[in-house]
């Protein structure tokens, strides 16, 4: 598996915005640019949906200080914002500089095409997701953005502020989509020895052979498998639920395909963004 280490994952971009939980996102972040010797660049998104709330007269601001709801404008909002902005950028200057990592740090607007021009330049997009799972709405159209567009660049979704596990499993909806996982994975794992599983879901009895067959020769050569093993789940997954059902204790990466049979049914994606695992989404 040698021939699967690309290093290809040399830009990245952290989105950011109001709802990520800065510091222990920043700080995976920076431990993925340091083993990938790669460049972080932040990008702030600051909410026009957000900003608009203060020419809402109903809304009110509870604050931790005061059990009394304040008015809001929309010059506040926006002060606010760009005062999280501030605090994100010095973060991240303060942490790469102390890490000898390059960083990079821009505040955007919440439009969607502008969004998608930044992601041009990035091998790989890290998202924090563990402040919105509690929300369906976000859910729904994340998932429902995923199945129906693609996704632009590999996206990483963190769960939580603990370091990535050096355990993978990959969705096999098709065989490239098996080869593809471990390349993936081996790129943003930087080469460190990580255990793999190959977890089928709806392959034909043949590809589900060919996958075995797979596993058996990267395990019998170690000069070409750059991981710490190759391991087939011996029971294919059906669904969403039944993938969850089959990964290990470990809170290992997820690693998804976009286009292929799994990611195009939204209820499939649904347990994993609610779950504890991170995923790694490409295309």
């Amino acid at each position: 598996m040698s021939e699967l280490m690309t290093h290809t994952y040399r830009r990245i971009l952290l989105q950011i915005d109001a709802a990520t939980h800065c510091r222990e996102t920043i700080g995976t972040a920076m431990d993925i640019a340091a083993r990938l010797d790669g460049k972080l660049t932040g990008i702030f998104i600051q909410d026009s949906n957000l900003a608009a709330a203060g020419t809402l007269g109903f809304v009110r601001e509870f604050r931790l200080s005061s059990p009394i709801g304040h008015s809001l404008d929309t010059l506040t909002v926006e002060a606010q914002l760009r005062a999280m902005a501030r605090s994100v950028q010095r973060q991240l200057e303060r942490e790469g500089g102390r890490r000898k990592i390059s960083v990079g740090f821009r505040a955007i607007r919440s439009d969607v095409q502008t969004e998608e021009d930044e992601l041009q330049d990035a091998d790989l997009v890290i998202v924090e997701s563990t402040g919105r799972l509690h929300s369906r709405n976000f859910r729904g159209h994340l998932t429902t953005r995923l199945s129906m567009v693609g996704l632009l660049r590999p996206t990483l979704f963190l769960k939580g502020s603990k370091s990535l596990a050096p355990e993978v499993a990959v969705v096999c909806d098709t065989l490239d989509a098996a080869q593809r996982g471990m390349r993936a994975a081996s790129n943003l794992l930087g080469g460190s020895s990580a255990h793999v599983t190959l977890v089928p879901f709806n392959l034909s009895t043949e590809d589900e052979k060919e996958l075995s067959r797979m596993g058996e020769t990267l395990n019998a050569d170690p000069s070409e498998n750059a991981t710490g093993g190759v391991y087939v789940a011996q029971v294919a997954a059906t669904d969403g639920v039944e993938l969850i059902k089959s990964l290990s204790s470990t809170e290992c990466i997820v690693v998804m395909t976009a286009g292929g049979p799994f990611m195009e049914d939204p209820g499939n994606l649904e347990p994993l963004f609610v779950s504890r695992h991170p995923l790694l989404c490409i295309q």
